[in-house]
């Protein structure tokens, strides 16, 4: 299935982005045969959990590839980590404006190469297996940035059941001094690699050498699981550090950041593309204030009622969601299409549509007891108006 290792650890990072992905609602794995795409859905410098990788594109394929995709990626609003392995690393990444930023260390070895742990006189090592443990482990590692990453506490919270889950391919680690939680590491398993990630420890427990004690516990987990081979992502300043335990370097990994477009930048989006990033049809909009408050919009390609729960509009704020009966979509169209032709009219209400408000108005109150609470963005789409008779000239994407 694999050519040769570093096709291996390349597959094994490119899983290892996306497998919770799979098994968390309102998070989405794009795999097209020559990429991987982890899409998070969390908002804002998130690009540690929004990751591309393994893109293995076909030579006369890789202008548009890599285009579409950088483009793409620039609609959701969310920030992107592209990661070129060594099978991937003479991509034009400049032709779509993708700077080379970090650079880490394809390193490898043996698992009889590495000594065993051994016991820490003041570390004790265990695995995650309750929430509470989940939640330290995703604390030390949010701590690696300055403030605290709070998007990192998130998606672990969000990830929790299949992070903890029996059958996970990853086994998450964590070291506790005197009792406090001051050290993580992770293991994963996939496509014959067990891949070490997120080797952390709390700036004021560093230097006691709980890092390397974490590394080597995550070699005799691999071992212990019956795999021979383990790879390690460090960077170009702690590869020798690796490399005196016994790892050995065959290439480097590149990250290409793909920020965030500034909605104000990105001029209007046609239909067509914001289909292809998630957005879904709006069919009526009831009420409108600095974006949409209530109104009927497909979510998952089901129409439903929307009501918006905050005050003042940002962009991916919640709402209230309900699904729609057919009889009240086909009310709730009719009047809308009666709304936009007395509008460019520029006439009175009609007293058909009088009639339908009434007839609608308690289908359109309080939301029921079975409604959801979503969040959503909007984004206008190419039409040169402010609606037209299939829905306002915006579309809206939900999570």
């Amino acid at each position: 299935m694999y050519a040769g290792l570093t096709e291996r650890i390349e597959a094994n990072v490119a899983e290892h982005a996306c497998h919770l992905h799979r098994r968390t609602d309102g998070m989405t794995v794009t795999e097209t045969g020559d990429l991987v795409i982890a899409d998070s859905g969390i908002e804002g410098d998130a690009g540690t959990f929004n990751i591309v990788a393994n893109a293995r594109f076909a030579p006369d394929e890789v202008k548009n590839r890599l285009s579409r995709t950088a483009f793409t990626l620039r609609l959701t609003g969310r920030a992107f980590s592209w990661w070129a392995g060594p099978n991937s690393a003479d991509l034009p990444f400049d032709s779509v404006q993708l700077r080379a930023g970090k650079r880490e260390a394809a390193m490898w070895a043996h698992t009889a190469d590495i000594p065993a742990a051994g016991p820490h006189p003041d570390l004790e090592i265990r695995r995650v297996r309750t929430p509470e443990e989940l939640a330290d482990y995703a604390r030390i590692l949010a701590a690696d940035w300055n403030p605290p990453a709070v998007t990192v506490v998130e998606f672990y919270d969000r990830v929790a059941p299949s992070a903890l889950a029996e059958d996970c391919p990853a086994r998450y680690l964590i070291g506790y001094h005197r009792g406090e939680p001051v050290s993580a590491g992770e293991i994963f398993l996939h496509a014959e690699v067990a891949g070490i990630y997120d080797i952390s420890t709390l700036a004021a427990s560093r230097r006691r050498g709980f890092g390397g004690a974490m590394t080597l516990a995550a070699v005799d987990s691999a071992r212990a699981a019956g795999y021979d081979t383990v790879a390690i992502r460090p960077s170009a300043e702690t590869e020798p550090v690796y490399r005196r335990l016994g790892f050995r370097t065959d290439g480097w990994f590149t990250e290409y950041p793909v920020p965030i477009v500034p909605l104000e930048d990105r001029g209007y989006t046609t239909r067509e593309q914001l289909i292809s990033v998630g957005f879904e049809h709006v069919h009526v909009e009831n009420d409108r204030y600095d974006g949409p408050q209530t109104g009927v919009a497909d979510i998952s390609g089901v129409p439903h009622y929307f009501v918006r729960l905050n005050s003042l509009f940002e962009d991916g704020d919640e709402f209230s969601v309900w699904p729609i009966d057919d009889e009240s979509l086909a009310l709730e169209q009719e009047a809308w299409r009666l709304y936009v032709k007395a509008w460019d009219a520029g006439d009175q209400k009609p007293a058909r549509l009088n009639e339908l408000e009434s007839l609608l108005a308690a289908r359109r109150g309080a939301p029921p007891a079975t409604a959801r609470t979503m969040f959503a963005q909007w984004r206008f789409d190419e039409r040169d108006a402010r609606h037209d008779a299939d829905g306002p000239t915006y579309m809206m994407r939900w999570r």
